[in-house]
């Protein structure tokens, strides 16, 4: 008879194959500390994340990232565009370490034969980290260890930069929830170039950053303000760049009426980066000129097909296009044909469904030899998921991200129907948001809203917040009710719209707006 360890967190031998899909953090990702914006790094697509989660090789982060790069100069007192490239090498934390080192790089390289401001730069920084045991945060702070600057700009002369002068820092902190990474930093700089036609030139610039990034989209967004000092002039500025990488779904139809799909969705990756400036004191030749401008950097659109599942029985429905939606993407797998949308979707089904739409890394089981024979024997997670399940690695991961836990007596309680209540809650919670919403005591737009368990009133608060929730025609939510499996999509779906657009226009569209004096 085969003996079953039952346990909420059991002891596995396993083998980590996937890394996290997400893109790292780390500030400066995306365009450096300069006021500069990058074409940003395409996220991953569908295909690639469940290639890599079936075991394909773990991609190096270390390899080099070339981008696209535009910079304003403001050396000789207008504001002068740089067109060129970004190179980033990056490091990375060490898995569940609490504290260590890694190095990030940057090169700035003019594009050859190109006219106009040419940049020369190599910025290389050891970012030591650390975070406390059981944490989701993690502190960095930047040291350069190699600086060289070279900027020419027409008219105004060469300059270079005094690295025994000049000063760069740089702090982050960074709050790692199971959807999504968040960040926010400070940058300080006192920079002096010999050489134009001013004589020595110092350059301060005070400012702050946030970003995100997630399965479905980043964002680094910075409000810098500048000072360019020298003998004849001052200029001050401010310089808002922000970028934005996201993947959005079209649904394309086919043309010819004789085939044998209607049409399929497919994911665009899509990238665009701005910046605006004010310029508050300017040079008396500048007087007559703008004194606010923008530029802006669109790059690449790839397209990604999506399969094209059977669903020309769910025709009319009202989740009919969040279920074609969730099955193209593969969040909801298995025949689609089979699918129930008024069926009750159980704790398990939905937190599998969750883990899949959040890309969170999964991890292969490698079973032990049991002590009698030679046959594996089974070590569970909990006593109703045994690792033969398909679902297994997907309730292991959300575990581990903390996203839901077990029940009492070592049950995951994964066959019993989920209400909408837990539902919702456990979306935020993945979201990292339950902190958003001001206090429990208050009052929710619901007619029920006294129906809504205590533990629950924050995460169906900010739900509302955040438009992933919205009361039924009679004003109601529900939220003891089981969710069925067409409930399921459209929760989901709008957890993932949210991430695709909502949260891109807190961090983007409103700080690039914003002009701090």
């Amino acid at each position: 008879m085969k003996k079953y360890v039952f346990a909420v967190f059991a002891v596995i031998l396993i083998a980590i194959f996937a890394a996290p899909m997400q893109v790292q953090a780390r500030s400066g990702r995306y365009m450096g500390f300069f006021g500069g914006i990058s074409e940003g790094r395409r996220l991953p697509g569908t295909t690639e994340t469940i290639i890599q989660a079936q075991g394909a090789t773990r991609p190096n982060r270390n390899n080099a990232t070339v981008l696209e790069y535009r910079e304003l100069v403001f050396l000789g007192g207008r504001p002068e565009l740089f067109e060129g490239t970004l190179e980033i090498r990056s490091g990375a934390p060490a898995p569940d370490s609490t504290s260590g080192t890694f190095v990030i790089e940057h090169r700035v390289r003019p594009r050859a034969g190109a006219g106009g401001v040419s940049i020369t730069r190599d910025m290389f920084f050891t970012v030591t980290y650390r975070r406390p045991p059981n944490s989701n945060q993690i502190l960095y702070t930047y040291e350069v260890t190699t600086w060289r600057d070279t900027i020419n700009v027409p008219g105004a002369g060469t300059f270079t930069l005094d690295r025994n002068r000049s000063n760069f820092v740089v702090s982050v902190i960074e709050d790692q929830t199971p959807g999504v990474n968040y960040y926010r930093g400070n940058i300080s700089a006192r920079i002096f170039y010999s050489g134009g036609t001013n004589g020595e030139t110092m350059v301060e610039k005070h400012g702050t950053f946030t970003g995100f990034n997630s399965a479905w989209s980043a964002t680094e967004t910075h409000i810098m303000n500048v000072s360019v000092v020298n003998d004849n002039w001052v200029v001050d500025y401010q310089i808002r760049p922000s970028v934005t990488v996201n993947k959005v779904l079209q649904f394309v139809r086919n043309t010819p009426t004789v085939i044998s799909f209607e049409g399929n969705f497919m994911e665009l990756h899509q990238s665009f980066a701005g910046l605006r400036y004010d310029i508050f004191i300017a040079p008396q030749f500048m007087w007559d000129e703008p004194r606010s401008g923008s530029e802006s950097l669109t790059t690449f659109n790839v397209f990604e097909q999506l399969f094209a599942p059977d669903l020309a029985f769910l025709r009319g429905h009202p989740a009919e296009d969040d279920i074609h939606r969730l099955f193209a993407m593969e969040v909801l797998t298995g025949d689609p044909r089979h699918f129930d949308p008024s069926q009750a979707i159980t704790r398990g089904q939905f937190m599998t469904a969750l883990a899949r739409a959040l890309k969170l890394p999964v991890q292969e089981v490698v079973l032990p030899r049991a002590t009698r024979g030679n046959q594996p024997e089974p070590v569970l997670l909990f006593s109703d998921v045994s690792t033969d399940r398909p679902e297994f690695r997907y309730i292991q991961a959300i575990v581990n991200s903390g996203v839901a836990q077990g029940r009492q007596g070592g049950s995951f309680d994964f066959d019993e129907a989920i209400s909408r209540q837990e539902a919702i809650v456990t979306i935020v919670r993945a979201l990292g948001l339950l902190d958003m919403w001001p206090s429990p005591t208050v009052v929710l737009p619901f007619a029920d809203s006294d129906r809504v368990g205590n533990w629950a009133m924050r995460g169906i608060g900010v739900a509302w917040s955040l438009g992933i929730i919205q009361p039924d025609v009679n004003g109601n939510l529900h939220p003891t009710r089981a969710v069925s499996n067409a409930e399921a999509a459209s929760l989901l779906n709008h957890m993932i719209d949210y991430l695709r657009e909502g949260i891109v226009r807190d961090y983007a569209d409103q700080l690039v707006n914003i002009v701090h004096q």
